[in-house]
């Protein structure tokens, strides 16, 4: 495939996803520009075959689409895509996704098909996971046992991150922050409240 051919492909998958240059320059971990010199100088003239499989993961293409070289072992290869929400303390909503190390992903959680990632929003369990941080969260079923650990939880109006905590009487749960500002609830039965999932990894900012 000619390099004209290759832009002109990637120009359309970008326009179709509601992308930019710029997100999709951040998405490989490179400057805002990269892509933008890609696409309007030929600068790199052909991009990385690692670049390149990223891409074709995220936009769900084969990688020779993109001028790349197709692998034996795609599975090992390729990273997966996972889905970022905004559920914290607000109303749930699709805000992107993220490539992930398939074989990282696979060494914190059994079933890497069932992670999301969740943007935190508000303050509830600050200084555990502030504003801004993200989680990857392991969905579960209704009715899966839970232990003690963190996990969003669906609330009336939005959904929260809270710790939950197994009280000794059988059956009964607290649901704790981790900041004196907000309540805790507690003696609460397992069907008192829904889990959508556990927190299995936390991604903090730096300051």
């Amino acid at each position: 495939m000619t390099n004209g051919k290759i832009r002109d492909r990637l120009e359309q998958l970008i326009k179709e996803n509601g992308e930019t240059y710029a997100s999709v320059s951040r998405l490989l971990g490179r400057n805002s520009a990269y892509i933008q010199q890609f696409m309007k100088r030929g600068s790199p003239a052909r991009l990385d075959q690692a670049d390149v499989v990223r891409l074709a993961a995220f936009f769900d293409v084969p990688v020779r689409e993109l001028g790349g070289k197709a692998t034996n072992n795609r599975k090992a290869a390729t990273p997966l895509v996972l889905p970022v929400n905004m559920f914290t303390d607000g109303a749930g909503r699709a805000e992107g996704r993220r490539l992930v190390d398939r074989n990282w992903l696979a060494q914190i959680s059994s079933e890497p098909a069932g992670v999301e990632v969740v943007v935190v929003e508000g303050h509830a369990m600050s200084p555990t996971v502030s504003e801004g941080d993200e989680v990857f969260i392991q969905l579960l079923g209704r009715n899966e046992a839970l232990r003690d650990g963190l996990y969003v939880i669906r609330g009336a109006h939005e959904h929260l991150i809270r710790r939950v905590a197994l009280e000794p009487r059988r059956g009964r749960y607290s649901i704790l922050t981790d900041s004196p500002d907000f309540p805790n609830w507690t003696n609460l039965p397992r069907r008192g409240f829904e889990v959508l999932g556990r927190v299995i990894w936390i991604g903090k900012n730096v300051p």
